[in-house]
């Protein structure tokens, strides 16, 4: 299901290619042109972008299925290389989120600033390197939509790869004793088959019936520099993150715990079993873990006043309890 949405991701974003220009005094103009003058262009683009959210769902569901089978011990190869894959796909979303130059869009990239800028010595540097320029401007969004365009091909050999790897390591099963093979087909394609009619078939209930659903009103207004937003939301799987960055003053704390976040699955990975916990413990802490990711995704869309405040102290703290656990 993964890969068929990776696939389904980077078809409709070549065809979304062929109409887009990198300019920022059109790249808004050219959004009403896609919906309104291009064939089917609205239904490629929300393809796209309700695309992306579907497959971070599916990603995380991923994530979280290893996480409580406990299989980035079995299998750190495969875990590490899934790593590079996630943390890839967070870089390659953000920048195409950018991209349509919406108000949020263009003071999302504004905002990203925080975390260059804490770099000792060389952050400012760094900033405008990656910018072109002393601010948010048509190099940036050169920048931003070519890397957009070629970092989704390097995912694929990444994955090509994890595929690969991991076939030869072998699974990780459930049943470890179990030396019946069971062939592929029919069995594997009928199992594959259900899934993928099932994830198209809620792709198209999004796209058909609430295609705005996920979409914030005020990426409906054309970006301007001039005028800030009240409240920067980024997209719902950036949000558990960003919820860690604002939860401290400090900026530079922040950074570093986000960081932190970002590399938790890494050293979950490297980290040593605890033997004082068993399977079933450490399930439900699992488990409470997973519950306390979602809380920290729905207090990042909100700000962070009290008794917010204060929950999100809490809900960071125990996101890094597997850590604990092992």
């Amino acid at each position: 299901m993964l890969g068929l949405l990776t696939v389904l991701q980077i078809l409709t974003g070549v065809f979304l290619r062929i109409h887009y220009v990198p300019q920022t005094l059109y790249r808004f103009r050219m959004i009403m042109s896609l919906i309104f003058d291009v064939e089917s262009g609205l239904l490629i683009r929300f393809i796209h972008c309700n695309g992306s959210r579907l497959l971070f769902i599916t990603v995380y569901l991923h994530i979280f299925k290893g996480i409580y089978y406990n299989r980035y011990r079995r299998n750190k190869g495969v875990w590490m290389i899934g790593t590079v894959i996630y943390v890839t796909m967070i870089l390659v979303a953000f920048l195409g989120y950018v991209l349509p130059w919406g108000q949020i869009r263009y003071w999302g990239a504004t905002v990203i600033r925080r975390l260059i800028t804490t770099i000792p010595i060389v952050g400012q540097t760094l900033l405008i390197w990656i910018w072109g320029d002393y601010s948010v401007s048509n190099r940036t969004l050169n920048r931003f939509y070519t890397l957009h365009f070629i970092l989704p091909f390097i995912i694929l050999v990444v994955i090509l790869i994890h595929v690969v790897y991991l076939h030869y390591k072998g699974r990780t099963t459930l049943i470890r004793r179990n030396k019946l093979i069971i062939p592929f087909r029919p069995y594997f394609i009928l199992k594959d088959l259900v899934g993928f009619i099932c994830l198209i078939g809620l792709l198209m209930i999004n796209i058909y019936y609430f295609p705005r659903f996920f979409l914030d009103s005020e990426n409906s207004i054309k970006a301007r520099s001039l005028v800030t937003p009240i409240h920067i939301v980024p997209e719902w799987y950036f949000l558990f993150a960003y919820c860690i960055l604002k939860t401290f003053e400090r900026k530079v704390v922040g950074v570093i715990i986000l960081i932190l976040s970002v590399g938790f699955f890494i050293i979950l990975a490297l980290k040593n079993a605890n033997i004082l916990w068993s399977s079933i413990q450490r399930k439900i802490v699992i488990i409470g873990w997973i519950v306390n990711f979602i809380i920290l995704t729905k207090i990042g869309a909100m700000e962070l006043i009290y008794p917010y405040s204060i929950l999100s102290v809490v809900c960071t703290i125990i996101h890094f309890a597997p850590l604990i656990i092992g």
